[in-house]
């Protein structure tokens, strides 16, 4: 009997500047775990990453809770480059909005000087929920108490637990089959 090949994944969230890195906007921190065979486990990387001279607007700050001084003496991107392209390697990247996370994670591996991640290694979460499910709103939270993901330990919004839940979210949208279209 020929052994079962293991699954890796890893879920990626960040939090940033603003919305979006073409106006300049930076990745200020970033969170990633790895599932593996749809199980999430205990293995992720994490970092706070200082901007450069870009300051924390604050309702950024009111949304994820870092200021400015919270970046002082964290690495830069390009100084993390190679440690989060080497743990995601070639797994597939989850992310609820993936176009989001892509476009600043690309933005930040360009401004490094490090390979982007190409499109077709990302799975969007939001756009598997919209496939799965017919909802008024399909946001991280939302999508969380429809399936009765606990968000107590979401005082804030931070990539490492946002990515922990989206991990959760990912396993149990995985399980749902896909919405047959209604014809009316």
């Amino acid at each position: 009997m020929k052994p079962v090949k293991s699954l890796r994944e890893v879920v990626l969230d960040v939090e940033t500047t603003g919305l979006k890195p073409r106006k300049g906007h930076r990745v200020i921190e970033i969170g990633v775990v790895a599932v593996v065979n749809n199980e999430t486990t205990k293995e992720y990387f994490h970092q706070i990453v200082n901007p450069g001279r870009i300051s924390v607007p604050s309702e950024i700050t009111k949304i994820t809770g870092l200021r400015d001084q919270d970046l002082v003496g964290k690495p830069r991107f390009s100084m993390i480059a190679k440690d989060l392209l080497e743990f995601i390697g070639d797994s597939s990247i989850v992310a609820h909005n993936a176009e989001f996370d892509r476009d600043f994670v690309n933005s930040e591996l360009n401004r490094a000087n490090r390979h982007k991640l190409p499109d077709r290694q990302w799975i969007c979460s939001l756009k598997l929920a919209r496939s799965k499910l017919i909802l008024k709103r399909y946001s991280l939270d939302d999508l969380c108490k429809y399936f009765g993901i606990s968000l107590a330990e979401r005082t804030r919004h931070g990539a490492l637990i946002d990515a922990r839940l989206t991990a959760q979210l990912y396993s149990r949208l995985k399980k749902l089959p896909v919405q047959a279209e209604l014809n009316l």
